[in-house]
């Protein structure tokens, strides 16, 4: 059963998006790597962290923030949402 994302004004299901988390990550490594940016490593751990998450939508939105984790693992001043990293 696919779970709605808590940030989707219109509460679309996330199958029914174009977006992959293929595309994401795509996307994510084309952003610009600002002094905010973590390590290629430490993005590696984060991202590993999420894909183990039950609360993890699609592979891309987090259900707890709505956040895209591609991109939010990404900035040092990020954190999970339920802690399980910062």
């Amino acid at each position: 059963m696919d779970r709605i994302c808590p940030e989707c004004e219109t509460k679309a299901y996330l199958s029914s998006m174009d977006m992959t988390p293929e595309l994401l990550e795509e996307m994510a490594a084309q952003e610009p790597l600002t002094e905010d940016s973590v390590s290629q490593e430490i993005y590696r751990q984060r991202l590993e962290i999420c894909q183990k998450c039950s609360r993890l939508i699609g592979g891309m939105t987090c259900a707890e923030c709505g956040c895209f984790v591609q991109f939010r693992a990404r900035h040092k001043t990020a954190a999970c949402a339920i802690g399980r990293w910062k």
